[in-house]
């Protein structure tokens, strides 16, 4: 149930709690607090540039600007889990807010929000779409319009079974944009949410995809951001 235990730990609350989260959680959760410049992965207090992923894949990338909100890892990975495989629906308020505090503090400007969509044979099997579930908490409370405005045409591979550079050529021509958005998203700046941003592979197909479209600058925000380390 909401507001009664941490949505991490499965603690009781109590008055110090913060977004359904408990203080000890909130002081061990791995929060992103030096990311990259371009993808939002967590990098080396010293690092002044992008990380090496960006420097290695810059010129490939439709998105100005990602952030993610933790580290994709621990009890942040368990969370993802119960709110996108278990379908715990009530996730998305507090996973929502964690990402509209983030987005406040980035400081940026966006016209419209959008999410990463699903193909409607995966929606239809999950009975839900936990990126726009996110999304539409996030537009709520920066009080920026949502749009459903790309639609996925391919029922691919799911990405989790790939490796990086499969991941790169399954989504391709993946997403359409939908022509009745045409007008609206013409030199418009447009979020982009998901819940876990691990080559950016998906995001950033969806990203030119907008870009195609006429949007004037696209940015990423994600629950969580893998360290490709760990990626086999």
């Amino acid at each position: 149930p909401k507001h009664i235990k941490c949505i991490f730990c499965d603690e009781e609350l109590n008055e110090e709690a913060h977004n359904d989260t408990c203080v000890e959680c909130l002081h061990r959760l791995p929060f992103i607090m030096h990311g990259c410049p371009k993808c939002g992965g967590i990098i080396d207090d010293n690092n002044t540039g992008v990380c090496d992923t960006c420097k290695r894949n810059m010129n490939t990338y439709y998105f100005d600007e990602a952030k993610s909100v933790f580290v994709y890892m621990d009890e942040v990975v368990s969370l993802v889990h119960n709110y996108k495989i278990k379908n715990i629906r009530y996730l998305s308020e507090p996973i929502g807010k964690y990402l509209a505090e983030r987005f406040v503090t980035w400081g940026i400007n966006v016209d419209y929000i959008t999410a990463v969509p699903l193909h409607e044979n995966r929606e239809k099997q999950r009975r839900f779409n936990q990126a726009r579930g996110m999304a539409l908490v996030v537009s709520e409370l920066v009080n920026v319009p949502y749009i459903d405005c790309v639609k996925k045409v391919v029922d691919n591979k799911r990405q989790a079974s790939l490796d990086m550079n499969e991941r790169k050529t399954n989504v391709i021509d993946a997403y359409k944009f939908d022509s009745g958005y045409k007008d609206r998203i013409k030199n418009k700046n447009v979020l982009l949410i998901d819940d876990v941003f691990t080559t950016g592979a998906t995001t950033n197909e969806v990203s030119k995809v907008l870009k195609h479209a006429g949007a004037k600058a696209v940015f990423i925000l994600t629950f969580a951001h893998s360290v490709l380390g760990d990626l086999s």
